[in-house]
């Protein structure tokens, strides 16, 4: 069964949900375009101090008359108009308007006032300082999510807290460890493999045949993270469950079906995953059997005994993981056609056969490591910053705050954008332009591009394709080492590919779903040619 909904939820959401590096070695030669990731301790009994006036805090800066952040009014006409144009076209309110008023800015985002926050140097005083100082930690999202996301979603959870901490230690060994890539790519490599053989198979029989990758890939993905997570795949009926519980996550309300279905399918998910879980208890379980890996790092780790935080952080981790990697693949497919196929699959295949000189079998975790494929990760990385999936979650305080030298009203939500910094010419060369290259470090090779390697060590601020701060997503490495895997794979199977006509706008460009997180359409067609 494909999973076929246009409901996404936000990519910072995406892998914080339980919750670069830039050493290359050498790569292809190309010539460059336009050279030119809860404990709580009893109070001491002490006196009742709730009530009493607090005293002045001298240190306290007077941030009264601090003008805030630049915009083209604050009133009603403006809060629909920025609020439907934002539905609208995402890309271009965010473009036009940090155009007009520079990358930190006032708008209007779904009849709220919020404050999109971009540009290297604005963006690094707000994770450096400003964000847990000032306590801008709570999520701007609807009560369905907040519920759905549950007390055990890191998105719920206060960053201060012993929880959360805890939480993101578990993220970096579960998501990000060199440890965790290793033992999850097996099951990736398998899965990809499967799906690349059917795909060859279908284009031999009808070759004209379009190919609908969005709704494939999010099930190709499902199946990757359930294995990973659970140790077992998944049956239609439980692709359904993931796909209602993702559907309601923003409900408008919890008195709607849409969310009384999502919870249904949140507590049904739950029982099977924790039955998964306590199948995996037994110590005599070989080390490689699927899932056991992950298993073994919840199990007896401290204060993650509870069955409900058990069984909860498996759904998360799975509904988290598949979105992402199923978005990078299918755009990483889509813009190397719109920007040139023909130099990056020439540019994977050499760098593939690099890797198959070493005498590392594919099947090797070793083989995919990011280090050794900087072309091919370059591509994915190109796919991240020219079409972001989308901007981190918007966050607020419950006090007046200043940032970039504007007065932040209480309750007013950041958001740190990623769009715009991706687009500054003074970070990224020819921003507009699609080039890999980029992200390959000129001691790799010779190449006539003159900004090969710009984008590499620019700073904090500059790059943060999965949300930033605190609750910045953690799952960025595993989503390109699948993303590493489909687009070789893909390019060793294929000799071409290209759109196919349908799912496309009225300018013959791809036609996306935006919000809230950018993805082609179930309907965007592409046609293959075998090698």
């Amino acid at each position: 069964m494909l999973i076929r909904t246009n409901t996404i939820a936000p990519l910072a959401v995406i892998l914080l949900s339980v919750g670069g590096c830039h050493s290359f070695a050498p790569v292809v030669q190309h010539q460059c375009h336009g050279a030119s990731l809860f404990s709580s301790t009893a109070a001491a009994e002490q006196k009742d101090v709730s009530k009493l006036p607090l005293p002045p805090n001298p240190e306290k800066k007077d941030i009264s008359e601090l003008p805030l952040p630049p915009n083209l009014g604050m009133n009603l006409y403006r809060n629909i108009r920025d609020t439907f144009s934002y539905l609208s076209n995402p890309d271009r309110f965010v473009a036009d308007r940090s155009a007009k008023l520079g990358p930190i800015f006032l708008a209007y985002q779904f009849f709220k006032p919020t404050v999109y926050c971009g540009g290297k140097e604005n963006v690094a005083e707000f994770i450096s300082g400003t964000e847990l100082k000032n306590k801008v930690i709570h999520p701007a999202l609807p009560e369905s999510f907040v519920e759905l996301h549950t007390k055990w979603g890191a998105l719920n959870m206060d960053a201060t807290e012993s929880m959360f901490k805890e939480a993101r230690v578990l993220f970096g060994d579960v998501l990000s460890s060199r440890e965790a890539l290793e033992q999850y790519s097996a099951a990736a490599d398998r899965e990809i493999s499967d799906y690349v053989d059917n795909l060859a198979e279908r284009v031999k029989t009808n070759p004209q045949q379009p190919i609908y990758l969005a709704p494939e890939l999010k099930s190709l993905c499902l199946q990757i993270f359930s294995k990973i997570f659970s140790g077992e795949g998944l049956s239609e009926q439980q692709m359904q469950q993931f796909n209602d519980y993702n559907d309601a996550l923003l409900a408008l309300s919890k008195g709607t079906d849409q969310y009384k279905k999502g919870k249904t399918a949140l507590d049904e998910l739950r029982v099977e995953m924790l039955r998964r879980f306590r199948a995996l208890d037994d110590p005599n379980i070989p080390s490689d059997t699927p899932g056991k890996w992950y298993h073994d790092q919840i199990f007896g780790r401290e204060n993650f005994d509870n069955e409900e935080r058990i069984a909860t952080g498996m759904v998360l981790f799975i509904w988290g993981a598949f979105i992402e990697c199923a978005s990078l693949c299918v755009d990483s497919l889509a813009l190397s056609y719109k920007y040139g196929l023909q130099e990056k699959i020439d540019g994977v295949r050499e760098e593939y056969a690099t890797r198959q000189a070493t005498g590392l079998s594919s099947s090797d975790p070793k083989f995919w490591n990011a280090n050794d494929m900087p072309y091919t990760n370059g591509i994915l990385r190109e796919t991240l910053r020219t079409a972001p999936p989308g901007a981190g979650v918007p966050r607020f305080s419950y006090d007046d705050f200043e940032l970039a030298g504007y007065r932040i009203p209480a309750n007013y939500p950041v958001m740190l954008d990623p769009r715009i910094g991706n687009m500054d010419a003074n970070l990224y060369t020819k921003p507009e332009q699609f080039e890999p290259l980029r992200w390959v470090p000129t001691k790799a090779k010779e190449s006539a591009c003159p900004f090969q390697g710009s984008a590499l060590n620019l700073g904090i601020g500059s790059w943060f394709p999965g949300g930033f701060g605190a609750h910045q997503c953690p799952g960025v490495p595993l989503a390109e080492l699948v993303g590493r895997m489909f687009i070789t794979k893909i390019s060793n199977e294929f000799d071409a590919w290209e759109f196919s006509g349908e799912g496309l706008d009225k300018s013959g460009d791809i036609d996306y779903v935006k919000i809230p997180v950018r993805i082609p359409r179930d309907d965007f067609g592409m046609r293959f040619t075998l090698n």
